[in-house]
């Protein structure tokens, strides 16, 4: 039988394994973890933190300076008058031209008063959601000055005006602009403390914090940060940064690197001597803020009150509840500032039974359908600000080696990685089985199919979605004709997929878990694809140097491909399939087409998909170009990026070719 034959036998049947590791051992989640443990190792968990340490690695790893701070500009749209207090209806402007949605509650009688910011979790919709609201009326019936405001992209924040998750890949969108969504997050939330700090009714001396969830965790970071923040009441939020990895939390929780720097008990340190009481529900169905992880932090942040001589200033407290913001919690968190404020109070006067939740769009700024200029979505904002960016970049006198050294910190490289070791299976179906071993302990396996002749390519595969879903009929006719093929599956796909990351995942968009566990210890997909395609070309190059080689690579691993390309001395021949046109995101459809593996801090403001096609100097072929909605790109879209990547090249005297069919 001749190999046309045993092609043709082999096509209907799945291909050969080369790890073959049982499932439930899940090598990559023990590999993150024994990561995750050698970081929290590296830390300094005895020393009392350096607040000022801690505050610049926040300032760098979240990309917050650089950015304007504008009038504040506050608009009131509408007020409600209610028995105690009323409520305000307003928008102010957080940065250059960005407009925030807000609810200001402020009680009846003579102030000044003492003001918390009350921040909203994940409940639709945002500032205006039941648990915020009733939060905000028992704060401004006791006496309290509450502004809620719709953090970016929740509430009247989200395309179209409409409540959505903030997290998954429209929140990520920010981190590839720069700046990620919790780092945008305290930005706005510093500026709702200048609004308070400007209010007649206000008290500037006696300003808090609260929020649950989500909010819970703004409140942490704010905290930290503002130093006009004098106590916080953070709520189902406080557990470990360690107990982020390989768990399921919002990018709005994110800290890019962070676990490089310091735990989260640490940064609770760096509060002292604020008065910080931590609420945690014993029902809480997340492993990351469990009351077990929430003790370890706090054990770590109580040692710097001690030593300050403020033990009573940092406490919590228990709830047999489920993951929430109850009346039962609120009455803690009230006391907590009555006492830390000095607010005196006759008899129980906190009833949630008084409480009466407004209709959402009483609330609304855009109530009516009527637009308020400013009030952008995250894809508005991004792209308003990349336009600038790649005004600066297209007049800008380009150099390809400070490029590539950018392009390298934002991927996060490991550049000392390379092969320890080679090992050859058994073959199978005609297919050798290779396993490669990095520095980084990773077995990369490969399936190769040699070329039967001299004049014969080789042409190897990174498919985005595994080996076993790679394009079998092209790959049986390209053996058919004697060409070389070699199947790679790359970290996280097809063979060395993790079955723990992806039921964590559940309906979010794939990579969501390893992608951002792999952010927070300083590393990321893009960067661990980029070393591995190139240590597989190392490879080839060795092994089957005198034949031509074409990597073909889709999706997300295309990204991949490219960055490893441009990264590479000497690039190879490239055919990339539904390449994303741009890091842009869309105003509107699904933002589930490509997964979370995509992402990268800073990506737009260095140049985007177009600067990595100018960069790459072989010859490169792009198959189907998409948004990252999912939509193809028409005829006028594939010729503006053609004119876009050539005035690039041209500038960067890179010759390469670019096609797209």
């Amino acid at each position: 039988m001749g190999l046309n034959s045993n092609i043709q036998a082999q096509h209907q049947q799945v291909l050969p394994h080369v790890l073959a590791m049982p499932a439930e051992i899940d090598p990559l989640r023990v590999g993150m973890e024994d990561r995750a443990e050698q970081l929290m190792a590296a830390l300094d968990h005895d020393t009392a933190a350096d607040p000022q340490q801690i505050i610049r690695a926040v300032r760098s790893n979240l990309k917050l300076d650089g950015y304007e701070v504008p009038p504040l500009d506050m608009q009131l749209i509408s007020s409600i008058k209610q028995d105690s207090y009323t409520i305000h209806t307003l928008v102010f402007q957080s940065l250059p031209g960005v407009y925030v949605p807000a609810s200001l509650y402020v009680p009846k009688g003579k102030g000044p008063f003492p003001a918390i910011l009350n921040s909203h979790g994940h409940w639709p919709p945002g500032r205006r959601s039941e648990i915020v609201q009733r939060t905000a009326h028992m704060l401004a019936s006791s006496g309290y000055v509450c502004l809620c405001i719709d953090a970016m992209g929740s509430g009247e924040r989200g395309r179209e005006h409409q409540h959505e998750y903030h997290g998954a890949n429209l929140g990520s969108a920010l981190l590839d602009l720069g700046t990620p969504l919790m780092g945008m997050q305290l930005l706005e939330n510093s500026r709702a403390i200048d609004l308070l700090c400007g209010l007649p009714e206000v008290d500037p001396e006696r300003i808090g914090a609260t929020g649950a969830s989500g909010g819970g965790n703004q409140t942490m970071w704010l905290a930290a940060m503002d130093p006009r923040v004098k106590a916080a009441v953070p709520v189902v939020s406080v557990g470990t940064f360690r107990a982020y990895i390989m768990n399921s939390n919002c990018v709005c929780e994110l800290h890019p690197n962070g676990l490089l720097h310091f735990e989260e008990g640490q940064l609770l340190q760096t509060m002292a001597p604020k008065a910080i009481k931590i609420i945690t529900a014993l029902r809480d169905g997340n492993g990351a803020f469990n009351a077990q992880q929430m003790l370890k932090s706090f054990r770590i942040a109580k040692r710097a009150y001690v030593q300050q001589g403020v033990a009573e200033r940092l406490d919590y407290e228990l709830f047999d509840e489920p993951h929430s913001y109850t009346g039962e919690m609120n009455k803690s968190m009230i006391s907590w500032f009555d006492r830390v404020f000095a607010v005196k109070r006759r008899g129980d006067n906190l009833r949630i039974s008084d409480f009466q939740p407004l209709d959402t769009n009483a609330l609304a700024v855009l109530k009516g359908g009527n637009k308020k200029a400013g009030i952008l979505s995250i894809p508005a904002f991004i792209n308003r600000e990349f336009n600038r960016v790649e005004s600066q970049i297209a007049t800008s006198l380009l150099d390809g080696a400070t490029y590539k050294k950018q392009l390298q910190k934002i991927v996060l490289m490991d550049t000392a990685d390379h092969l320890l070791h080679v090992q050859s299976l058994e073959p199978q179906q005609g297919w050798r089985r290779i396993m490669l071993e990095n520095a980084s302990g990773q077995l990369i396996p490969l399936l190769i199919s040699p070329p039967r002749e001299a004049v014969n390519a080789l042409h190897v595969y990174f498919p985005s979605k595994g080996k076993q879903v790679a394009p079998l009929s092209e790959i049986d006719a390209l053996r058919s004709k004697g060409e070389g093929v070699v199947l790679v599956d790359l970290y996280g796909l097809g063979e060395r997929a993790s079955a723990t990351a992806d039921q964590i995942d559940g309906a979010l968009p794939r990579f969501h878990t390893l992608s951002r566990s792999l952010l927070w210890m300083g590393s990321n997909m893009m960067g661990i694809w980029a070393t591995e395609i190139g240590l597989v070309n190392d490879y080839l190059q060795q092994e089957y140097s005198s034949y031509k080689r074409l990597l073909v690579a889709d999706r997300e691993t295309a990204i991949a491909a490219l960055i490893s390309n441009v990264l590479a001395d000497a690039g190879q021949t490239l055919l990339l399939r539904e390449l994303p046109v741009s890091y842009l995101p869309d105003e509107s459809g699904a933002l589930d087409s490509y997964n979370m593996a995509i992402h990268m801090q800073g990506i737009l403001r260095w140049g985007d998909i177009p600067m990595l096609l100018a960069l790459n100097k072989p010859q490169v072929s792009l198959e189907g170009l998409y948004h990252l909605n999912g939509k193809q790109c028409g005829q006028f879209e594939k010729q503006r990026l053609q004119d876009k990547v050539r005035g690039y090249k041209k500038q960067l005297n890179n010759q390469g070719v670019l096609l797209i069919n």
